[in-house]
């Protein structure tokens, strides 16, 4: 975790070389880490936010992908915009004193709208601005809106089945997904894509990545976390269902535009499905 992005605004030129990467891409990355520190810095959103995803994949267990927004789930439901913006601003203001980026949150916005709606997720906007943007620092400190920002989704009422602490030189340790409820959740994906009429090409590649890696995987915890993560939202979950034509086509809908934003590892689309399907095969699920 401690090499996963550059911890020191004045070290990222250095980290991004020693990485490979853009400096470009090494900023964002500091940033990111600013906001994983923030929320690692506030008693109350550390205890309930769980950091999962793509990008908690590559900060924290397998590094390869990035994307710019990050993902957590919501351990209290009763979590609502106005709590949730006080206790993100409160953390990201003991992390401007430490790390010298200034941040404002911008968007706390609950969708879909409604009380009654059970699986929610507040899209959340965080401007920010580095010790070198003099200009973005003078918006945040006008509270003007900043075109540098992170995105932030944070769900409500998605099962979490097992996180583990994690140090990123906070007050308090980032929860962040285990490795087999990161699979499960990615699993869950694909075979939603049929009913919410989405094209889950990263979590195949993610999937595949990973068993090539050869990590250490329990397969009776994705089996079991697999099944309570698509009872909560009514998939049914079996081997046949994930050789489903049109899991297969949906999957594949843009895959190869993928390769541009790996970093260590690409596994071509047959290749990555025969995977995924091997490794259905065998867990603990139904057949039909």
């Amino acid at each position: 975790m401690k090499t996963a992005y550059p911890s020191v605004f004045q070290e990222i030129a250095t980290w991004a070389a020693s990485h490979n990467l853009s400096v470009t891409e090494a900023r964002v990355r500091f940033v990111q880490y600013a906001v994983l520190r923030a929320i690692a810095g506030s008693r109350t959103l550390s205890s309930i936010l769980v950091f999962k995803g793509g990008n908690a994949l590559d900060f924290v267990w397998q590094p390869n992908r990035s994307t710019k927004d990050l993902d957590f789930s919501s351990t209290d439901p009763s979590l609502n915009e106005e709590a949730l913006r006080r206790y993100l601003t409160q953390g990201l203001e003991q992390v401007r004193r430490a790390l010298g980026v200034a941040f404002r949150v911008q968007r706390v916005e609950r969708q879909p709208p409604g009380a009654e709606k059970t699986f929610v997720t507040y899209a959340v906007t965080i401007g920010y601005a580095l010790p070198d943007e003099p200009r973005n620092q003078e918006r945040i400190a006008k509270e003007q809106p900043c075109p540098n920002v992170v995105p932030l989704d944070i769900s409500l009422n998605e099962p979490i089945c097992d996180t583990q602490d994690i140090d990123v030189q906070g007050v308090n340790p980032l929860r962040v997904s285990t490795l087999e409820d990161i699979v499960a959740e990615k699993l869950r994906a694909l075979l939603q894509q049929p009913i919410r009429n989405r094209n889950r090409r990263q979590d195949l590649l993610d999937i595949a990545v990973l068993l090539r890696a050869d990590v250490s995987l329990d397969f009776a915890r994705v089996a079991e976390y697999l099944k309570r993560k698509a009872e909560a939202r009514g998939v049914r979950v079996s081997r046949a269902a994930f050789n489903s034509a049109e899991v297969k086509d949906r999957a594949q809908v843009d895959y190869a535009a993928l390769k541009g934003s790996t970093r260590a590892a690409f596994i071509p689309f047959e290749e990555a499905f025969q995977q995924l399907v091997a490794f259905v095969g065998k867990l603990d699920i139904p057949e039909h």
